[in-house]
């Protein structure tokens, strides 16, 4: 390299022109560089929440953005993207799960592969746990519980060895198998007679109450009756002294103010497990666990009513009619949710209120009303246009979807159900067109992927909101408050699920969630939560789309509630145990802080427990 001065003094010693000239020429233009293709963070969710990726050259972007490109493509899902799921996931089978059973290695695989091959009902799946051995229960994680799938396991004729057994117990010295689980799961062994006895008595809790009482339902119906009966005569005395608790494999409850929420969670449990069918008799032995007029929680109001369904007299009728004149004139608000619950019911036992019941649902103001009442259709009404155009501005999603879907349940013609379905694939919610789409392609599979609506100025604000919280790439923590300060913390995850997190985000901050109730609690499973309606329907008045990755569902995740791809909305999940079946398939935003902390709140949070805020911790 020349430097400045050393050229300058070169040139005064007599270079001639010509020469100067020549060597300016013979240095080669310099272009400017030609951009480097990216796909960053901010195209990605601009492609997801527009549902279609620009047209770029994979091999020509970096890793990092490639593999970024990848997964906006599968997440995405048009026709001929990648797909997301490995086909163990999408199209698990016995034969590639006994496979991954015998290859299995670290718990994560082992508690895999065990939980497919029981949902795949193979009596191999103990395999997943083969050549355990007690030493290993020093590095099984804690909160990867074991009880119910090795109870499942045996009651599908699978045979704990001895040196299985070896490491079972290994496990129980080493504190990490949970009374109540396996409580729960030696429950549903003695009520098969697979055990003759119970483990020692655990504590009587409402979380305690729903996981014995799950266990308890699972169990032959003849085994079940007489104590059925016993108890719901029982279970509204005052005193919790009845023996019947040990029979659970409880001990005596304490009086105090948990106790009312116990008979609640048991009462609603009694009432989802009475048969169809139910012998006319039997409603006298159970009217006090059915008599809405006995409760003030919405979630066991509503049990009551559906399990009147399960009788087919003149007495459970005048019960249901008794309960919808009492809490549509007392609780305000119930109305229409519990006029929604009455109507299969009212189906069952009075076919031609039923009609009138429908009617009345059919062309109200209430979207979930409205939804029941498509859904009871049992062909299409000569009204069908005044009844797509109704439902088309509804702001719940519920009785839009039905609609779409019955099209085809209601067997029209072919070109009936596309002339019906093309217009909404322009309705101003994706979620519409993408159902429209769905249905569509049966019908014609070249029918073509939708385009998504441009954002309205709330989705505006949410798509910025994403973008900051992605580009910061720092965990987003929201924490919640139960009644009798019980807290738990969400770290949510904005990098992997920017939309969904951001979403979640801004509801808390307009206080959505405050004052909500939980009505989904379901021991060793999810606890579930964020229903305008204190039931499981419903949502902000909008959806927005999945973010599904691969990140394993363990214990502890937060994901969304889905009725479908691309249906998320308010309501959100937390894992109480493992649950890989949901992996891929609901969009995992995060996790709980303090997991022991946070399960020991979950466990043994009851039914219809009240949200009193959830806020954004900055």
């Amino acid at each position: 390299m020349i430097r400045y001065s050393s050229f300058k003094s070169f040139c005064r010693k007599g270079l001639p022109f010509v020469l100067i000239v020549g060597f300016a020429r013979s240095q080669p233009v310099q272009k400017p560089l030609a951009a480097v293709p990216r796909f960053t963070l901010h195209d990605a969710i601009q492609a997801e929440w527009m549902r279609a990726a620009p047209n770029l050259k994979v091999d020509a972007l970096p890793l990092r953005d490639r593999e970024r490109y990848k997964l906006s493509l599968q997440r995405i899902g048009a026709p001929g993207s990648p797909r997301l799921l490995p086909p163990e996931l999408e199209t698990p089978t016995v034969e590639i799960w006994e496979a991954k059973a015998k290859e299995a290695k670290t718990p994560k695989e082992r508690f895999t592969a065990l939980h497919f091959l029981n949902r795949l009902k193979s009596p191999k799946a103990l395999s997943a746990l083969g050549g355990l051995k007690p030493d290993d229960a020093k590095t099984w994680p804690k909160h990867l519980y074991l009880e119910a799938n090795i109870a499942t396991a045996r009651l599908q004729g699978g045979e704990v060895s001895e040196e299985l057994q070896a490491f079972l117990d290994a496990l129980q010295k080493a504190g990490k198998v949970e009374p109540v689980r396996a409580q729960a799961a030696r429950l549903r062994l003695v009520m098969a007679g697979k055990e003759k006895g119970l483990l020692p008595l655990v504590k009587a809790t409402p979380g305690s109450v729903l996981a014995l009482m799950d266990a308890w339902n699972k169990g032959p119906w003849e085994k079940r009756k007489d104590h059925t009966k016993t108890l719901a005569q029982w279970s509204y005395t005052t005193e919790p002294t009845h023996p019947w608790w040990r029979t659970l494999g409880m001990q005596k409850p304490l009086s105090d103010e948990r106790y009312e929420p116990m008979l609640q969670g048991l009462m609603q449990r009694l009432c989802e497990a009475l048969p169809p069918n139910t012998p006319t008799g039997f409603l006298d032995d159970v009217s006090g666990v059915l008599a809405p007029h006995k409760s003030q929680q919405l979630h066991h109001v509503i049990a009551g009513i559906q399990a009147l369904g399960r009788f087919n007299s003149p007495e459970a009728l005048q019960e249901l009619r008794d309960a919808m004149e009492i809490y549509t004139a007392w609780q305000e608000g119930w109305s229409g949710v519990l006029v929604t619950a009455s109507l299969p019911t009212m189906r069952k036992l009075d076919p031609a209120e039923a009609d009138m019941l429908r009617a009345r649902l059919l062309n109200g103001d209430n979207p979930i009303a409205r939804s029941a009442a498509i859904e009871d259709l049992p062909e299409a009404p000569a009204d069908l246009n005044a009844l797509t155009q109704l439902t088309w501005k509804d702001k719940d999603l519920e009785p839009q979807q039905t609609l779409i879907e019955s099209y085809s349940r209601w067997k029209l013609p072919k070109e009936n159900q596309m002339e019906l379905l093309k217009p909404w694939l322009q309705h101003p919610d994706w979620a519409c067109r993408y159902l429209a789409y769905q249905q569509l392609v049966k019908l014609d599979a070249a029918a073509p992927w939708p385009t998504a609506p441009e954002p309205n100025e709330r989705e505006k604000k949410l798509l910025v909101e994403a973008n900051r919280l992605a580009s910061a790439g720092k965990p987003l923590r929201l924490r919640i408050t139960f009644s009798g300060k019980r807290q738990v913390t969400l770290r949510l995850d904005p990098t992997i699920a920017p939309i969904n997190v951001a979403n979640l985000e801004l509801l808390a901050k307009k206080g959505f969630f405050n004052g909500r109730r939980v009505p989904r609690v379901v021991p060793d499973f999810v606890v579930q939560m964020g229903s305008p309606y204190d039931t499981m329907d419903g949502g902000p008045g909008y959806s927005v789309r999945c973010e599904n990755s691969l990140n394993w569902y363990g214990p502890g995740s937060v994901g969304m509630a889905l009725s479908g791809k691309d249906t998320g909305g308010s309501q959100f999940f937390i894992t109480t145990n493992a649950t890989p079946h949901l992996t891929g398939k609901y969009t995992r935003m995060g996790e709980v802080e303090n997991l022991d902390q946070a399960l020991k709140i979950l466990d043994d949070l009851e039914l219809g427990a009240k949200i009193e805020r959830v806020e954004v911790i900055e």
